[in-house]
């Protein structure tokens, strides 16, 4: 069984329409988003009604889909290092939700299990406490530090997003996979990233997948909606100087 695998979609579904393509041209029978599929991008509610669409989708909530749900801080500073034009930047967004893409968001949970070939696999935006805070952040984390920040879940196969960088290794049995942003493509200009994990007769294999599409699109896009923190959002998230 193949498995096309994406996270942080980020409000960006001409990236997201390309990495679909690609995926079910690879032959995918089933999609696993691990969350933050709306937030800085330019395209919220069409960004959800394409997930929408797509049949027999695994998907849970990442950080961006709590702020919009649960809300956020109305202070600075605030423990999630939100400043006042960020909270305006989500503000906005929700405001551009329909009705039926927020009744989708809210069924989203904090995470998924599935069983594929004998396999047993998490799925999840990161490693959270009870309260559904993200905890043990590690920049560039690998096979040394994985276990460790996933140390409470027990499973085969562990995806997950949140840092927008790739990493794929395996460590003391667990296969950790993050494809990276589907989304946000800096420093990679005009690249969606995703994965396609594959299941047969026992063996497992996870192959990263880099997609060019039109990024000046998306960035036409947030010149002419000049929502709030725009010009930030194509420098940190679009490699835009």
């Amino acid at each position: 069984m193949k498995l096309g695998i994406i996270t942080d979609i980020h409000n960006n579904v001409i990236a997201l329409q390309a990495v679909l393509g690609r995926l079910q041209a690879a032959g995918c029978e089933q999609i696993v988003c691990c969350g933050d599929i709306v937030g800085i991008g330019p395209f919220p509610e069409e960004t959800v009604q394409c997930m929408m669409r797509i049949p027999h989708l695994v998907a849970v909530r990442g950080n961006h889909e709590r702020y919009l749900l649960e809300g956020m801080s109305d202070c600075v500073p605030n423990e999630e290092g939100m400043g006042y034009e960020e909270m305006q930047q989500h503000r906005w967004e929700l405001r551009q939700l329909s009705a039926a893409s927020m009744r989708f968001l809210e069924k989203l949970p904090y995470n998924a299990c599935l069983t594929v070939e004998g396999r047993r696999i998490m799925v999840l935006h990161y490693a959270m406490d009870a309260r559904h805070r993200y905890i043990n952040c590690v920049p560039r984390p690998d096979a040394s530090t994985l276990p460790r920040i996933f140390s409470e879940i027990h499973k085969d196969v562990v995806l997950y997003g949140h840092d927008h960088t790739r990493c794929i290794c395996q460590a003391q049995g667990t296969l950790y996979a993050n494809c990276g942003s589907l989304g946000c493509p800096a420093p990679d200009h005009n690249i969606a990233r995703a994965g396609i994990m594959e299941l047969t007769d026992g063996k497992l294999s996870f192959t990263p997948l880099e997609v060019p599409y039109p990024v000046e699109e998306v960035l036409a896009a947030i010149d002419r909606l000049q929502y709030p923190t725009a010009d930030e959002i194509k420098r940190i998230f679009f490699g835009v100087q």
